[in-house]
């Protein structure tokens, strides 16, 4: 396919400003790498090079040229990847690993999102597979090949026995867990945290939880007077439970955004009540489905 080697020919020496060094990454002589961006040029009745300029940059009509060239490649690329590989099915998944209070708050949105771009390029449907369960179990899963991504909390109350050496991550969020109680006109919506002496009826998580995990190590340096009035398996039965006056506890601010600032929730305290944390996506080194790739690069894009 001569007028893709062009194209690519073309990108390459985008990148590199100099014909030298492109022609080394094609594989060709000088004079032959020269010959075809001639070639090209004379395809598209117009310069597309700067040449009295070094590096060497594009011309308008050059840099236009550029984004079609790389979409078309890519495509190409992808295309090819498909119609090589017999399991072209699962090729087309995007698999995913996480907790429920993260499959239900982030990875949804952030899958189904991504999805639709890897269809638009791939142009086929791109089935989602989201796993959840506690963290230990989703790290077997990406390490026996049966995810392509974790999505997990990162803090440093939790160990997640992922090697770097086979795995590599991206930050995709920063959160952080909010006291909160139901805005009530009998109580102001006003539980106080400073108060040492009145106990503060607390809805807090099983420890299975990474959540309460992170709220734990927040605790051992705090001097709350905390009285345990329920203990829940996930964010939205917490969430529930204060926003019917159970007692306060802390949450999400991704998840009470919009309570908290309609006045629904009380903030209580103040920013060092606050519990920072960070969301990271893990996957392996070792090349995984078209389709996951495609999306990997979307995601640190």
């Amino acid at each position: 396919m001569t007028e893709t080697k062009l194209l690519q020919d073309f990108i390459a020496l985008s990148r590199t400003g100099s014909f030298t060094k492109a022609a080394e990454l094609r594989h060709v002589t000088h004079p032959a790498f020269s010959r075809r961006i001639k070639e090209l040029e004379e395809w598209a009745g117009t310069s597309l090079i700067n040449r009295k300029k070094m590096p060497i940059t594009l011309t308008e009509a050059g840099l236009d040229l550029l984004g079609v060239a790389e979409h078309v490649i890519a495509r190409l690329n992808t295309i090819q990847q498909q119609i090589a590989k017999p399991e072209s099915q699962a090729n087309r998944k995007l698999r995913i690993a996480t907790g429920r209070t993260l499959a239900h708050y982030l990875v949804a949105d952030w899958a189904s999102e991504l999805a639709r771009q890897v269809e638009r390029n791939m142009g086929c449907p791109i089935p989602i597979e989201i796993h959840t369960g506690i963290t230990q179990d989703m790290i077997t899963l990406l390490k026996q090949g049966q995810v392509d991504f974790l999505c997990c909390y990162e803090h440093r109350a939790l160990s997640v026995p992922i090697s770097t050496k086979d795995f590599q991550y991206v930050s995709l969020s920063a959160d952080r867990l909010i006291p909160v109680s139901l805005n009530t006109s009998d109580s102001g919506g006003a539980y106080r945290l400073e108060d040492e002496i009145t106990p503060l009826p607390h809805i807090s998580y099983f420890s299975s939880l990474a959540l309460q995990h992170i709220i734990n190590d927040h605790l051992r340096s705090s001097s709350y007077h905390l009285r345990e009035v329920a203990h829940c398996d996930s964010v939205d039965v917490a969430y529930s439970l204060v926003k019917k006056n159970l007692g306060m506890a802390w949450l999400p601010w991704s998840a009470v955004k919009q309570d908290c600032e309609s006045n629904v929730l009380s903030v209580l305290g103040n920013r060092k009540d606050e519990i920072p944390y960070e969301v990271r996506l893990y996957r392996p080194k070792s090349p995984l489905s078209a389709a996951a790739e495609l999306a990997w690069k979307k995601t640190i894009a």
